[in-house]
């Protein structure tokens, strides 16, 4: 109670203190930042932080963001941005969390950039507005604490010490700024005293009162000259203590900073124990760089003497941060970056890993064609490697490398490297090469022609002449574990620690082209310096622009998605590499469309942004009428046209308020809505001129009375289109006809079972004109309602025109006239986007190709950017397309089908029910389709699903 009473005292003082922070403070960078966007950090996480009833995990990275998660399931509930700049500006390196959960404060190389002064920063966690920065301080913010009464924040630093504010008015208690090094470590205990530790090899012990901050005892520490972390005991009798320069821990008095002792360290003979904390029942936990045949495991030592202690698990990755949780568990932050959580009997909980590729075994796995349109990079050494052309988009796992790609040259003729392999003293010829203090390098390539040399370091991709003489230099936005140069010459890649892979022009290191492929292994996405992109089905929203908004507020962040109809320039990214050059990339691919294409702002084009306030993430829910209360503004000032809410996809509210929240200041609306009895995913979108925002979504629990079997009540409507009898003979195809007929047969046997009804219109050759083809779509979208199922397979030939627009050919098309004869994807897209109940869309449409043998190849357009407008949020339809964009689909007699539809109707007719469910879900479709495709083209086609973020996954038959 005292919390709640402190904190919303705080808040009112803030309003008065905003305006003079706002006043004396600089100005953030205005223009967007491009970011890459995962749903997971893709730097190490730095520190974690819980609530002190263990509901809430924070996390604190170098990737420039803090995000909040349900501890219990995983669940990512909100980023939390700070302002941010280029280079190290805008990294975290520490965070606290308030024990009620309400505020998360986050720091590390905070503002700088334009205050030369760092900040800390103030967010509410269940909206993620920032609330307040302090500002003033004179260096990186290493650590925060918060007091287990939540009355005092204190924060440690790279020079000067540790400073300590009363949270009731944010107003500072005192400071101490007699410190000989680096602070990273600060604890209170429950009896108003806090303690630190410094690089000075001090640890230091203060009272801490409303007025004043008193040092009560300091001493020098034995067992490591560099402490790192520090922990009360819950008795607050013991003072534990980690290093970074040893692999030692020592247990001090928590009253006079005596030692007591240290604790049982047998086997640990590398690497070090810089995190500790006490776990609830007292007990000792200790973990960090030290590594065992197991990986990196955290030691929790048996309470009282230390000696008997046990060994647990937490995967390969050095553990950086351990947190104690209030039922006797602990959760874990690492290098990877990974968090996890270890009961208190020391299984495993909940873990979320990266979504980023690891390349640090890559340096001399990486290869390159002679172009450097192809890469292959380490897929882990059970799985070979992984390659990607360019020029196809072709993503797949290979044994070795193609003819023709080469791994990084580390030796040739003259030219002997040394010390690079993780120095920071490489030499040419034992002639030092030239880095910054304290720079490490960690890759090595050596160009054909033996004139250039590529290093890649922790900090940029460097190139020297062949006498050492250092020729350009290229931040890197993290470590560069990788990097090779094309067999011409004329580009350099390079590997990175935040899964990136970057493409450099030899001659200046202006980079030129990125890729970034996930963990997954399947989905991907390219852009250009400018934010140019394409991307796999679901690969788009993994880049974005960050959009600072002020030094006192939070950044927002818009997915490329938003700008899509601007951005999305396969033709730019086509030439990237083959010019060398942007500008020249877009002017060549502008006049392939016959004319200059405007270059987007994304300020000026930027949606509105949406937050619900209530109901919370994972909040649960035993009746069926609830009210959803969100906030929305519209940076850009434009006015918010629409606002809809959906669950599980599907529209259940339309509003059309004409004006709101417009600029920085939101609106608060609220909606009526009525609930299934069940989990659901609720979500909120708001339009302007400039198109639907990215969505808000909650996850929410049911926690009624779980209601009896029903009849099946919902409707299922088919709209099946197949064409292969083109007027045009030179398009004919065999199967599509069948494949729409047989999807269509499939699917009505669902009638009695799944479904109530199952109403089908098959359109196939003759009757799939574009007239008739319009008419069924407009048949679709009339006919479902919010209770139904709506189905459209559509397979035959698509096609791309020169401005890359989407067309379906009709049985009659005329391709000389393809506008006029073609059915343009926007009017597929306005049936999806309108149809409202749920939607799933098949197509099978993809790249061109002549007669193969007896294989035949469907389309002729590039279907990725399709599947990913449909399946976005707006849209909201679940995209299951026969193979990637630029891939082939086939059909052959032998399958008597496309081999997409055949393996389609394998899997609704129960084949994808694997586990023997009863029901098939379209995540179990996608997985079967997957697999099966490949099976029957022996890996030549490669199915890809998209699925909105608003859609859990849900049946769609019964066995």
């Amino acid at each position: 109670m005292r919390l709640r009473v402190l904190i919303l005292t705080a808040i009112l003082i803030l309003v008065a203190f905003c305006h003079v922070t706002a006043a004396s403070a600089g100005t953030p960078p205005a223009e967007p930042i491009l970011r890459i966007e995962t749903g997971m950090h893709t730097a190490l996480i730095k520190r974690i932080a819980v609530d002190g009833l263990g509901r809430y995990l924070a996390t604190a990275s170098d990737d420039k963001t803090c995000r909040v998660w349900d501890i219990k399931t995983g669940e990512q509930l909100r980023v939390l941005r700070p302002p941010i700049g280029h280079g190290y500006e805008g990294r975290l390196y520490s965070v606290a969390m308030s024990p009620d959960g309400r505020y998360v404060f986050c720091g590390g190389w905070t503002g700088y950039g334009w205050d030369k002064t760092h900040s800390i920063y103030i967010f509410e966690r269940e909206t993620g507005r920032m609330v307040k920065r302090l500002t003033g301080l004179p260096s990186v913010i290493n650590h925060l604490a918060v007091s287990h009464d939540g009355a005092y924040l204190a924060a440690v630093m790279g020079e000067e010490g540790v400073r300590v504010w009363r949270l009731s008015d944010l107003s500072l208690v005192g400071g101490d700024k007699a410190y000989g090094g680096e602070s990273y470590g600060a604890a209170f205990d429950g009896k108003g005293h806090l303690a630190t530790t410094c690089y000075d090899g001090a640890i230091r012990l203060y009272k801490v009162t409303d007025t004043s901050l008193s040092l009560v005892a300091k001493t020098r520490t034995q067992g490591g000259s560099r402490p790192f972390s520090l922990a009360f005991s819950p008795d607050g009798t013991q003072l534990a203590v980690g290093f970074t320069d040893t692999a030692a821990v020592t247990v001090l008095d928590a009253e006079t900073l005596n030692l007591l002792g240290a604790p049982n360290l047998t086997g640990v003979d590398n690497g070090n124990l810089a995190s500790v904390a006490f776990a609830a029942d007292g007990s000792l936990l200790a973990a960090g760089r030290w590594v065992t045949d197991r990986g990196c495991p955290v030691r929790r030592f048996k309470p009282a003497d230390f000696v008997a202690y046990q060994d647990l698990d937490t995967g390969k990755a050095a553990v950086v941060t351990i947190c104690p949780l209030p039922d006797g568990g602990l959760a874990y932050g690492t290098v990877a970056p990974r968090w996890g959580v270890l009961r208190p009997d020391g299984s495993f909980g909940m873990t979320r890993s990266p979504a980023i590729r690891d390349y640090r075994a890559s340096a001399r796995r990486f290869y390159l064609d002679r172009t450097g349109e192809t890469v292959a990079y380490d897929a882990t050494p059970q799985k070979g490697l992984y390659r990607f052309a360019l020029p196809g988009r072709d993503l797949r796992q290979i044994d070795a490398p193609t003819p023709g790609m080469t791994a990084p040259r580390t030796q040739a003729p003259g030219l002997v490297v040394t010390g690079w392999e993780g120095g920071r003293t490489p030499q040419l010829n034992g002639k030092p090469l030239a880095l910054k203090e304290f720079e490490t390098a960690y890759s090595l390539a050596i160009a054909p022609d033996g004139r250039r040399l590529i290093l890649g370091t922790a900090w940029n991709v460097r190139a020297y002449g062949a006498d050492g003489r250092p020729l350009w230099q290229t931040p890197a936005p993290d470590t560069v574990w990788a990097v090779n140069v094309s067999g011409d010459g004329r580009v350099v890649a390079a590997a990175m620690g935040d899964g990136s892979i970057r493409w450099y022009r030899m001659e200046d290191g202006r980079e030129i082209l990125s890729y970034f492929p996930n963990a997954d292994g399947r989905r991907w996405v390219l852009w250009t310096p400018s934010g140019y992109y394409d991307a796999s089905s679901g690969g788009e929203d993994m880049i974005g622009w960050n959009v600072n908004n002020g030094p006192d507020r939070a950044a927002d962040f818009f997915p490329a998605s938003r700008f899509r109809d601007a951005f999305h320039r396969p033709d730019v990214v086509d030439l990237a590499l083959r010019t060398l050059d942007e500008d020249r990339a877009l002017a060549a691919a502008n006049a392939a469309r016959g004319g200059d294409v405007r270059s987007p702002s994304v300020l000026t084009a930027r949606p509105p942004v949406v937050e619900i306030l209530s109901p919370s993430a994972g909040s649960a829910f035993s009746t069926p009428d609830a009210t959803v209360k969100f906030a929305v503004r519209s940076p850009g000032g434009e006015d918010v046209t629409d606002v809809r809410v959906l669950v599980d996809g599907a529209r259940v509210v339309e509003d059309h308020p004409s004006v709101a929240g417009r600029g920085f200041e939101p609106s608060v609306l609220q909606s009526k809505v009525t609930l299934p009895r069940r989990d659901v995913v609720l979500s909120v979108i708001a339009d302007n001129k400039n198109g639907p925002s990215a969505p808000a979504t909650v996850r929410l629990k049911w926690a009624g009375k779980t209601a009896a079997p029903a009849a099946p009540a919902a409707k299922l409507y088919v709209l099946a289109i197949g064409v292969g009898a083109y007027d045009d003979k030179s398009l004919a195809l065999q199967f599509p006809a069948k494949d729409a007929r047989d999807f269509a047969a499939a699917m009505a046997l669902q009638k009695g079972r799944l479904y109530g009804d199952v109403v089908t219109r098959v359109l196939t050759d003759g009757s799939a004109t574009k007239d008739g083809i319009l008419n069924g779509l407009d048949w679709i979208e009339r006919q479902t309602t919010q209770h139904d199922v709506a189905m459209i397979f559509l397979a035959g030939h698509g096609v791309d025109d020169k401005n890359g627009d989407y067309y379906f050919l009709p049985a009659t098309v005329d391709l000389e006239k393809l506008r006029a004869s073609g059915l343009p994807f926007m009017e597929i897209q306005k049936t999806i986007r309108n149809i409202a109940g749920k939607t799933l869309f098949f197509v099978d449409t993809c790249h061109s190709g002549s007669v193969m043998g007896q294989t035949k190849r469907r389309g002729m357009g590039d279907i990725n950017g399709v599947i990913n407008e449909l399946a976005s949020a707006g849209n909201g339809a679940v995209v299951f397309a026969a193979s990637t964009g630029r891939q082939y689909s086939l059909e052959n007699p032998a399958w008597q089908n496309g081999a997409f539809t055949k393996a389609l109707v394998e899997g609704v007719m129960g084949k994808a029910d694997i586990r023997h469910t009863g029901r098939v879900t379209f995540k179990m479709l996608d997985l079967y389709i997957s697999e099966r495709v490949k099976e029957l083209t022996h890996g030549e086609q490669t199915p890809t699903t998209g699925v909105p973020g608003t859609v859990e996954d849900f049946p769609i038959a019964a066995d």
